[in-house]
């Protein structure tokens, strides 16, 4: 279970940051998703981590 979450916000993380950059001149919503991809993209490496 844990991996599925670590693979998905991962994933999710790379896509909004992806989209971020690409738009981020357009609207101040964009700014916010490269906040939150980067966010969800530590939260995978923290998963990732052995504990």
């Amino acid at each position: 279970m844990g991996f599925i979450i670590m693979v998905s916000a991962a994933i999710i993380g790379i896509l909004l940051l992806v989209a971020g950059i690409k738009n981020v001149k357009e609207n101040w919503l964009w700014s916010l998703s490269i906040i939150i991809g980067i966010t969800c993209i530590g939260f995978a490496i923290f998963l990732g981590l052995p504990h």
